[in-house]
Order: structure tokens, then C-alpha cells, then sequence
């Protein structure tokens, strides 16, 4: 099933009222017509989806090893750029980029 985006930024927002309302959960819930039960729901599923987020997100440097007689280390670039993730987009980023078309995708990605 694929994820509602808009469905939870507009939970994620609740949240956020309810924990600046000053009311209990209960309190908040029954006021803006919602199920507690629903609050809470989406309290683990955020806490669930957050976590996996932590995980795609974490890099493991693993280091080259070449046979020093061998000479297959001329075939890999020296520096090949940059690599940036965002969720579940990567954009390569040469050495030689243009700035203000990073900016631009950059914008893009946050609005996602």
C-alpha cells in the first residue's frame, strides 16, 4: 500500500497542536472530534516510520582494498563527487555543479 503523504503531514500537524494545546490527549481529541485511539495510532506508526527513516538513512564507509602489485586502482575515479539522500531520493553531484541548480532540486525535495 502506498504511503499518503498529505494524510500524514495533516497528522503530524495534530500532533503537534495536541502537544501545544496544553490539553491531555483525551481532552484535545474529544475537542477537535477525534478518536484518541486514532491519536495514538498515529503516535506508533510515526515513531515506526521515523526510525526506518534513521536506518535508510545511515552510511557504512567501506574502505577499498587493492593488491598493491595490481594495478586495477587506475579504473576508479580519485573523486567522484558527492551523493546526497533525501527519503528514498539520491542525487549524484559531480565535483563541477552548478549551485543554483542544486538549490533549485534542493527546494524541490523539501517541499515533498
Amino acid at each position: 500500500m502506498a504511503r499518503d503523504l498529505a494524510l500524514e503531514k495533516c497528522w503530524r500537524e495534530r500532533i503537534k497542536e495536541c502537544r501545544q494545546s496544553g490539553l491531555t490527549v483525551k481532552a484535545w481529541c474529544l475537542q477537535n472530534e477525534l478518536t484518541d485511539k486514532a491519536y495514538y495510532y498515529w503516535m506508533k506508526r510515526f515513531k515506526v516510520l521515523d526510525q526506518e527513516e534513521v536506518i535508510d538513512n545511515t552510511f557504512v564507509e567501506i574502505p577499498l582494498l587493492l593488491d598493491s602489485k595490481s594495478k586495477s586502482h587506475e579504473n576508479f575515479p580519485v573523486n567522484t563527487g558527492l551523493t546526497l539522500s533525501f527519503g528514498s531520493y539520491s542525487i549524484n553531484i559531480p565535483n563541477e555543479f552548478n549551485p543554483d541548480t542544486l538549490e533549485k532540486i534542493v527546494k524541490v525535495l523539501q517541499k515533498l
